[in-house]
């Protein structure tokens, strides 16, 4: 298992595949059953869906990773979608690496896909904390139930 000392992230550890090719790391990612370079930012990611999954019970197959889309003529790429059973968009998540801050222009980019998805909810997280937005943009204590 790897792990980093310093750095205490809000959601629990958990047992993970870490494989190691050409000199970097990477770690299994059981959404889409593959092999992820191991970033700070992916080391977030990781940690997130696994509390979603294991810890609030959320549905694995109504996730998707890196979804593509257009903003404003650009292709950009959501770190993770949740949908509901009716196949919209319920949650929207941002992944920081844990030296990130989360700012005001994580907000505003997470705000342009927001224009695009119409989610239930926005969530911005680089380990250490979350911010968790309903649709009238209200702050939530922490993640919702799933539906």
């Amino acid at each position: 298992m790897i792990t980093s000392p310093e750095i205490n992230l809000v959601f629990p550890a958990y047992s993970h595949k870490v494989k190691k090719k050409d000199g970097k790391l990477y770690i299994f990612e059981e959404i889409t059953n593959k092999y992820r370079l191991l970033t700070p930012e992916e080391w977030v990611r990781q940690h997130c869906l696994q509390y979603l999954v294991n810890e609030l019970k959320y549905p694995a197959s109504l996730f998707q990773i890196e979804g593509s889309m257009k903003v404003d003529q650009l292709n950009r790429r959501t770190d993770i979608r949740v949908y509901n059973s009716q196949g919209d968009v319920f949650m929207l998540i941002e992944c920081k690496a844990p030296h990130i801050d989360i700012s005001l222009s994580t907000l505003q980019q997470i705000s342009q896909y927001q224009k695009i998805q119409k989610a239930e909810y926005l969530v911005i997280t680089n380990g250490l904390s979350n911010i968790i937005l309903d649709q009238s943009t209200k702050i939530l204590t922490e993640f919702p139930s799933y539906l």
